[in-house]
């Protein structure tokens, strides 16, 4: 009996679990009207779990149509699907969150790196300017003149220079103030990037596992054929679960069932088997008033005046006793 509750409260806890991931996922697939799909799913999920129980304990029942029968039990394979699909969308939102932030922190170092590169450019621009400088002024003092002496042009050059140079300078230091800055970002999303690739690691395992060589291409396609495979035992495992602990607690309440009360279980299923063989009369004499009704809007006034509605009847009667008697014989035969 401990194990019959286990898997009815084993079965009930799947459902729940699977109900909300079912939920939220389809709430995150039409988040227009998130309160509208709770509601819906939530009362869909608990209905889906008492038709499987009620169609397991009426199945047999003569007074359940085969309609109604074959239409309930397509409709809780229906909501299973709708259940699995919710859950797929939920985990797969589930991977998008986890692997979108690190192609954002891809995209966002090639940004930085573009950004370091230009500064780097900069300061290179800078500095060669300096250097034609240097070297301006080196000329500059080498050339004698018979009015000026070499140092005098030398110093006069490097005024003139003066502004230019503390311009390039400033410029440089302001370029590696900024590439220190944008160093240090980058190291920060490079840091988060390889924790979320450790985060990574198990897919990538699996991908490889699968893949072999080219498990980088398929990650994606890896992680949705694990998605798939816990879909098909998620829910249906449930609600055959919720099955099994029905049947079990049949059987135990048939095991504790007392004499008197077996004599009145046999009465109840005897009392079905009348009402069966009441309703089947029922069907079959419609049935016969149906073809008399049939026969009679097919014969002609002719016919009709040669013929009373008794004798109609009576040799209508006449041949379904025949063809009763034909059934019964080949009955017996087989």
């Amino acid at each position: 009996m401990f194990l019959t509750y286990l898997t009815l409260i084993s079965a009930i806890s799947i459902s729940i679990i699977a109900a909300g991931y079912s939920i939220y996922g389809l709430a995150a697939l039409f988040s227009g009207a998130a309160v509208a799909i709770i509601i819906m799913g939530a009362v869909l999920e608990i209905g889906k779990l008492v038709m499987a129980s009620w169609l397991y304990n009426n199945w047999n029942s003569p007074l359940l149509p085969k309609s109604i029968k074959y239409y309930l039990t397509s409709a809780v394979v229906v909501l299973v699907f709708i259940t699995s699909v919710g859950i797929f969308g939920f985990l797969s939102k589930a991977h998008l969150d986890q692997v979108v932030p690190g192609n954002t922190n891809v995209l966002q170092i090639q940004i930085l790196d573009e950004q370091i590169e230009q500064r780097q450019k900069t300061i290179n621009r800078s500095q060669n300017q300096l250097t034609r400088m240097d070297d301006l002024v080196e000329t500059q003092s080498e050339e004698t003149s018979f009015f000026t002496s070499s140092s005098q042009r030398a110093i006069s050059e490097r005024k003139q220079q003066k502004e230019e140079r503390l311009a390039l300078e400033n410029t440089i230091t302001e370029s590696l103030d900024k590439i220190n800055t944008l160093s240090d970002k980058r190291a920060g999303i490079q840091t988060e990037q390889l924790k979320l690739e450790a985060d990574l690691g198990p897919i990538k395992y699996v991908a490889e596992f699968i893949y072999g060589d080219t498990a980088e291409d398929h990650f994606d396609e890896a992680v949705r054929w694990i998605i798939i495979i816990l879909i098909f035992v998620f829910d249906p495992v449930a609600v055959l679960m919720l099955v099994s602990a029905n049947i079990s607690l049949r059987e135990a309440r048939m095991g504790k069932v007392k004499p008197s009360s077996a004599s009145e279980e046999i009465g109840k299923f005897t009392a079905n088997e009348e009402v069966a063989r009441i309703l089947a009369k029922q069907k079959k004499i419609w049935k016969k008033e149906r073809d008399y009704q049939n026969l009679v809007a097919e014969l002609t006034d002719e016919e009709l005046s040669k013929l009373s509605p008794d004798e109609i009847r009576l040799k209508l009667s006449q041949i379904y006793e025949w063809n009763d008697k034909d059934d019964d014989r080949y009955k017996g035969n087989i």
